[in-house]
């Protein structure tokens, strides 16, 4: 199991202090860098006379000290097997420690690749005794972290091990044999050094620390207490043994993990509490335990380092039993179900968030078609996916009410609802706070207010939209009309309006019937729509008289093309049946500020240029005079 992700009291999470018993991360580290200079001088010394290139043993050794003076550096200003500051993440020291060691191994390991091994017998005999001793000698440092110890051996032997399989010693043809088996010694010594390190630790306590620990625990009689060390249980008061129900004598529970109703809770707890330990910060949780005779009960658990600890992994566990509390909790839960009753009269769920605003309890209260709401548990109501997309604009002052941490009253927001369109809800909440004042979270209620507002919408669509085409009326084309007119003015462009009326639109009526015309109009507004820009805007004013509002316009005569355009698409063949097989149309086109200031000129002008062009026969254009009158029959 890696170093620094094991459990927060496994005895090989060993730190900088411990290792080789020093006290000091720092001096610790430079003793071994130390230590490393003096083999990296003997072994230039031994096979400087043995090699062909003595200036690659010379950059080797520069290399190998270089590497040793950087990691003797990072080990001093970070210490990284320390879960002290400045570095928390017990995975991050782990990988930290382990590139250190494939670093300092990986150098060594080179040695291999530069010249001793083709020099001779005598060459290869030191090279192997060299790499040996540094071998043995990771392997006894190493001994806090089994998998740092297996990364620095490897680095170190590998590419001994694949000389000696590509090109044995011609004196020793098996020699990749006896490296293997070489690797697994040092292996097995680290593992017994491990071993006799942790024998050594739980028999270290002095009569001086004997007292301390008594002392603490007598300090409050009233809690169940234990001194751990790492996961392994080395005292407890009468309080504990009576909470457990085990006798002063004999502890049938030896491991912390044993004392869980749930072991796999164990690793969640041991990771956030060594991350607040290391801080310097106490652990507090709340979980159920398993007595001796396997009864379980709540309890609620604080643990805190020992001061003046050599390692930060020697912990006081107090627990008590809130048992009483949480059934207490419980009666008051199920005495709020009437509530909830009433409550589903009025809205169709009830909801609770922690104090980051994220959902924590969504209850139907009542009969909803909508589609796993309660999946959403653990995200905030402006953090809904709907549709693929972010979070809605809307959301954002959601999110500022939610942070006010005041009560609110009908806030809007869209919820998911399966393979359906989004829903629409109206929430109603309230802040909940502790007996001391601490923000807990909103509770509320939500409604489910869909069909209101789609029927709302539908209502003030159908105000500004013709129903038969779906376009815009007379009322919104007026509205965009003059907004396009002041934007004119403050920017001094032009815009252009365009009146078309179908000719001889009545005697397709009479002939075919209102349905069949009814069909020809819905296919004459889709013809006019897909003719203009997207910042057009086509509108049916009545009958079938249409009017194209073209804002933007670079001259006067830029509508003209446009006009043209229309009426030739109209002029095409019909899709419906009819007693004609093309429509014929009417033009009249005004624009601002040549023939008009205000818009309901510009539409009489260009309704009189219109009728003018029906009166010369229609299918023509009408422009600002009847010399200018384009016939496009």
């Amino acid at each position: 199991m890696k170093s620094g992700s094991l459990p927060l009291f496994s005895q090989g999470n060993r730190p900088a202090t411990d290792l080789g018993g020093t006290s000091s991360a720092p001096s610790f580290a430079r003793r071994i860098h130390i230590l490393g200079q003096l083999a990296g001088i003997v072994t230039l010394i031994g096979l400087w006379p043995q090699v062909d290139a003595p200036w690659l043993l010379l950059v080797w050794w520069v290399g190998t000290s270089a590497a040793q003076f950087l990691l003797a550096g990072l080990a001093g200003r970070t210490q990284l097997t320390r879960p002290g500051t400045p570095i928390h993440d017990p995975l991050l020291r782990h990988y930290l420690f382990s590139a250190v060691s494939v670093i300092g191994g990986g150098a060594w390991g080179c040695l291999t690749l530069i010249g001793p091994y083709e020099a001779g017998a005598q060459a290869q005999a030191f090279l192997f005794m060299a790499l040996g001793g540094v071998t043995l000698a990771g392997a006894g440092v190493l001994f806090g972290s089994r998998s740092a110890c297996a990364v620095f051996v490897t680095a170190v032997q590998l590419p001994l091990f694949i000389q000696t399989v590509v090109n044995p010693p011609a004196t020793l043809p098996h020699a990749s044999v006896f490296v293997g088996v070489f690797v697994l010694f040092a292996l097995s010594l680290n593992d017994l050094l491990a071993l006799l390190h942790r024998g050594a630790v739980f028999v270290e306590t002095t009569a001086s620390q004997r007292s301390d620990v008594q002392r603490l625990l007598l300090d409050n009689t009233d809690e169940a207490l234990v001194l751990a060390h790492g996961h392994y249980i080395q005292h407890w008061n009468r309080r504990f043994s009576d909470l457990m129900q085990v006798t002063d004598t004999q502890l049938p529970i030896r491991r912390l993990d044993a004392c869980l109703a749930n072991r796999t809770e164990w690793r969640r707890h041991a990771r956030s509490a060594i991350d607040a330990l290391g801080r310097g910060e106490p652990y507090r949780s709340v979980t159920r335990l398993r007595r001796a005779d396997g009864s379980e009960f709540w309890a609620e658990l604080s643990g805190r380092r020992v001061e003046g600890s050599n390692t930060p992994t020697r912990i006081v566990w107090a627990a008590s039993d809130i048992s009483d509390r949480i059934e207490a909790e419980t009666r008051a839960t199920l005495a709020h179900e009437q509530l909830f009753a009433l409550l589903g009269q009025s809205a169709d769920w009830y909801w609770q968030t922690d104090n980051q605003h994220r959902l924590m309890q969504i209850t139907l209260q009542s009969g909803s078609n909508m589609d796993g709401l309660e999946r959403h548990i653990g995200r905030k109501w402006w953090q809904f996916p709907v549709g693929g997309q972010g979070p809605r604009p809307a959301h954002g002052a959601l999110r500022r009410t939610f942070e006010q941490r005041e009560a609110f009253r009908d806030l809007e927001v869209e919820a998911p609802d399966g393979s359906h369109a989004p829903r629409r809800l109206q929430l109603s909440g309230t802040p909940r706070f502790d007996e001391h004042g601490s923000f807990l979270g909103y509770h509320g209620i939500a409604s489910d207010v869909t069909e209101r507002i789609r029927a709302q919408e539908h209502i003030r669509f159908l105000a500004y939209h013709d129903p038969l085409t779906g376009l815009p009326n007379r009322r919104l084309l007026m509205d965009r009309l003059e907004q396009s007119i002041a934007r004119a003015q403050r920017y001094q462009a032009r815009i252009g309006v365009i009146l078309v009326d179908v000719d001889d639109f009545k005697r397709i009526n009479d002939l075919a019937g209102h349905g069949t015309g009814d069909r020809i109009l819905v296919e004459v507004a889709d013809r006019l729509r897909h003719g203009v820009r997207a910042c057009d805007t086509v509108a049916r004013l009545e009958g079938d008289a249409f009017a194209i509002l073209l804002p933007e316009l670079e001259s006067a005569g830029a509508a003209e093309p446009v006009a043209a355009k229309i009426l030739s698409l109209l002029h095409q063949p019909l899709a419906q049946p009819s007693p004609r097989s093309a429509l014929g149309a009417s033009l009249g086109i005004a624009t601002f500020p040549d023939d008009a200031e205000n818009g309901d000129g510009l539409l009489r002008i260009a309704d009189a240029r219109m009728l003018r062009a029906k009166r010369r026969g229609g299918q023509r254009i009408e422009l600002a005079s009847p010399a200018l009158a384009r016939d496009h029959a």
